[in-house]
């Protein structure tokens, strides 16, 4: 018998792996028309190329497209092709063969002897370290079982005999002459053959499923296998092999204790093995990700709890009811099942759940299939079901499909406390079957965590079970969900992410804050949502977090009183508030109470944006010790600018684009100042800054200050300096004299004099000399022209890089 040609190049082998000498037997068997290909083998010598196959019509399946996918793989696997078989696909009776079978244990038939005398017979492939059992059949028929890691049974009345291949006759257990030595200390025996010899029972020690065998196809490999228990103290030991070359290994002998992890580095992808080494009936956990694994291995982990192989490469769902018979959680998640070579197994039906014991709490299996869920099979399996994970990060997703065209949510058993299904399809909550153990998510009342954002059609009313005190957190974002109701006085809700959402309506229903008196509510972030109506009293003690930006809100007492925007007592209880963020088109256009954030001791980031409607004057921050972020752009505020001295940590302020007047403050002593844009306001003069170490950003263009230019000689670290267009006539001497990191100067659009300008450049000419270097930005257009020595003092500077323009 021969294989005369092991690469078929993907197609259905229907004939078993048959050689025959007739060739249109051959294409037949083969499901190929003998009119459309006439031959397969030998077609490259007789020059035939990848494009000749291209256009062959009448194949069950486009050839072309297995041809491309193959050109793929091998630009991509660095010549894998030639070095593997079958591990893209489970070895069902069809093989799909690229190349040197890698196969724990194949059965195929093949044809011997020809013509009339020519008869099929049936061989066994077994690569694993202990070789399979062939059937014990005899004779072995076309349908004879093949016995892999199970039991070893014989006739009636045969016996086991030892002996030689040639030194025995009758049934017979063969054994190496040699015995293989123990590579790790972990290899315990596991099993016991009980026989009779000469009338004696005699017991032989066997390993089953020592070591279990992955593999896969990675460079770098991060894998940890807990333990339930210790064998005699001996901790477990790993190897890493690579397929094509068994002498390239890696051991990690002893590793850990009952939890055994390792982390295997190189330099190049290959297809490698994950083997093992501990008695599989001490597994309690298993982690594999990220290894381009396509199968499990045909070993039961008896009390196994925990399988981890999210992100691989599977794409038929294993028969987790075999392998782990007691799993509790199970992620395979990132995978491929949606190419199931299975076709009623290509979506997430009850085919799939059935395969899954139903001791299962945790289930995670997002980005792994397409279309809709039937509704109930989760509940009616899994009815103790803590987790539910479908949420998807890209890939495989849920959506409305012939089978369900609204692809409502899966019901859950209400022991459910993790919901995720996020950023699928799903367009409608399920319905809550009474006394049937089936609900929906709005109706659980052990839920904790709920994430369902990014469902974009997922709309309507949306609230929580009225029994529920364990909610924790929520994620609607990215939908046409109201905000979220039903939380009022539940002390265990802490967050809620509702941004990006079209239709999230008022904070105030019915003049109630829909979640007051929610004391552990730490974090509320609205950012882009449809939010509407007044600023409730937030009495969240522990609001840290208040993400208003991209609103609607109007802003106001929810009274109705609109004397303020944001009145005096609305934080009053949120004195862990750190970060504030309010932006809308539709605030009021009246103030701030000036005492609005005297009870955020802890504020850091203050964020308030109304598009030039806010009036009156900055609310005082005094209060505000932690204050480092203040960003007060695009208002209508008026009156003077704040020393923030009250604010030692401030390190970026932006009050642009309001109608600030007066003198803009002599910033002191403020260490961590970085960023202050103070630009498009009515300021009138600019006075000296004392002690900025840090500041090195200062924009303040476009307001209509006059007098003289201070210097800027506490200010070591400015490097952009703009004060274009304001009225500046004069310049302190030495004012830019000091500052050696200046990069760019813009003073275009003043009143400067000639005398002014000309002590400008001379102080920047030393500057220069100070500290040699070039690239500097200097801009004078618009004030007088400069005479004298600072005309040749340009000229160096420009021959050093500097560039400096003026009229």
């Amino acid at each position: 018998m021969a294989i005369t040609n092991p690469k078929l190049f993907g197609l259905n082998v229907l004939s078993f792996l048959s050689d025959v000498l007739d060739k249109n037997e051959a294409l037949i068997a083969l499901n190929l028309p003998p009119l459309d290909l006439n031959v397969i083998r030998g077609s490259s010598n007789a020059g035939a190329t990848r494009g000749d196959w291209i256009s062959l019509s009448r194949l069950s399946f486009p050839l072309y497209k297995t041809l491309d996918r193959f050109r793929t793989d091998s630009s991509n696997y660095q010549g894998i092709l030639d070095l593997r078989a079958g591990t893209d696909r489970t070895l069902f009776g069809n093989l799909n063969i690229n190349g040197i079978i890698s196969g724990n244990a194949i059965r195929y038939r093949y044809v011997d002897g020809t013509g009339a005398s020519a008869t099929v017979k049936i061989a066994d492939i077994s690569t694993s370290r202990v070789s399979a059992w062939s059937s014990s059949a005899s004779p072995v028929t076309a349908t004879s079982p093949i016995s892999y890691g199970a039991q070893v049974k014989i006739r009636s009345g045969g016996a086991l005999q030892f002996g030689t291949q040639s030194g025995t006759t009758g049934p017979r257990l063969q054994t190496t002459i040699t015995p293989q030595a123990k590579e790790f200390a972990s290899e315990f025996p596991t099993s016991k053959i009980s026989c009779t010899i000469g009338g004696s029972t005699v017991v032989l020690y066997a390993m089953k499923g020592i070591p279990i065998i992955f593999t896969g196809f990675f460079r770098n490999l991060d894998a940890n296998i807990t333990l339930t228990s210790l064998i005699s103290s001996t901790p477990a030991s790993w190897k890493i092999v690579e397929v094509a070359n068994s002498n390239n290994f890696v051991n990690f002998p002893n590793r850990g204790g009952t939890t055994s992890s390792i982390n295997f580095r190189s330099s190049v992808s290959r297809e490698r093995y994950i083997q093992f080494y501990y008695n599989p009936d001490n597994i309690a956990t298993v982690t594999i990700t990220s290894a381009n694994i396509s199968f499990l291995p045909a070993v039961k982990l008896q009390n196994a709890t925990g399988l981890n192989f999210s992100s691989n490469q599977f794409r038929n769902f294993p028969d987790v009811n075999f392998i782990a018979p007691s799993i509790v959680s199970l992620n395979l998640s990132n995978n491929y099942f949606y190419q199931s070579d299975t076709e009623n197994e290509r979506k997430l039906n009850s085919n799939i759940v059935n395969k899954i014991p139903t001791t299962l709490k945790e289930l995670y299996l997002g980005n792994t299939f397409y279309g809709s869920i039937t509704q109930n099979i989760i509940a009616n399996r899994f009815t103790g079901l803590t987790v539910l994970h479908l949420g998807r990060g890209g890939g495989a997703y849920f959506h409305p499909d012939d089978a369900d065209t609204n692809c409502e949510l899966p019901n859950v058993p209400n022991t459910c406390e993790t919901y995720f299904a996020h950023d699928n399809d799903f367009r409608a909550f399920g319905t809550t079957a009474s006394g049937s153990g089936r609900f929906n998510v709005r109706d659980l009342t052990n839920l904790v965590t709920l994430h369902i954002g990014g469902n974009y059609y997922l709309s309507g009313a949306f609230s929580i079970a009225a029994g529920n005190n364990k909610i924790q957190a929520i994620y609607s974002y990215a939908t046409g969900l109201t905000l979220p109701t039903g939380l009022a006085g539940k002390n265990s809700f802490t967050t809620l992410y509702h941004y990006y959402a079209r239709n999230a309506g008022p904070l105030i229903v019915s003049g109630s804050y829909l979640y007051e008196a929610c004391n552990s509510l730490s974090t509320l972030y609205l950012y882009g949502s449809n939010v509407t109506g007044a600023l409730p009293k937030f009495t969240n003690t522990a609001l840290s977090y208040l993400e208003l930006r991209y609103t609607n809100l109007t802003g106001g007492d929810p009274s109705g009183d609109t004397s303020f925007v944001i009145p005096e007592r609305t934080f009053e209880k949120c004195t862990n508030l750190v970060n504030m963020f309010l932006q809308s088109g539709n605030l009021l256009t009246t103030p701030i109470h000036p005492n609005a954030f005297s009870y955020t001791p802890n504020l850091y980031y203050l964020w308030y944006v109304s598009y030039g409607r806010t009036t009156g004057s900055i609310p005082s921050l005094t209060a505000c010790k932690n204050l480092t972020y203040l960003y007060l752009y695009y208002n209508n505020f008026t009156g003077i600018m704040p020393s923030l001295a009250a604010n030692p940590n401030i390190y970026y302020v932006e009050v642009g684009y309001n109608a600030l007047s007066g003198s803009i403050p002599a910033f002191k002593n403020l260490s961590n100042l970085y960023y202050l844009f103070m630009y498009n306001n009515q300021f009138t003069s600019l006075n000296k800054f004392q002690n900025l170490p840090n500041l090195t950003y200062f924009y303040a263009h476009n307001n209509k200050m006059t007098g003289e230019i201070p210097t800027f000689a506490d200010c070591p670290n400015l490097y952009y300096l703009i004060l274009f267009n304001n009225q500046f006539t004069n310049y302190k001497t030495g004012g830019f004299s000091v500052n050696y990191r200046l990069t760019y100067l813009d003073l275009s659009g003043n009143l400067l004099t000639q005398q002014a300008v000309n002590q400008i450049i001379i102080d920047l000419y030393a500057n220069y000399n100070a500290v040699k270097r070039g690239g500097v930005t200097v801009n004078l257009r618009g004030n007088a022209i400069p005479s004298g020595d600072a005309l040749e003092y340009v000229e160096i500077l420009k021959s050093k890089g500097w560039s400096v323009v003026f009229n």
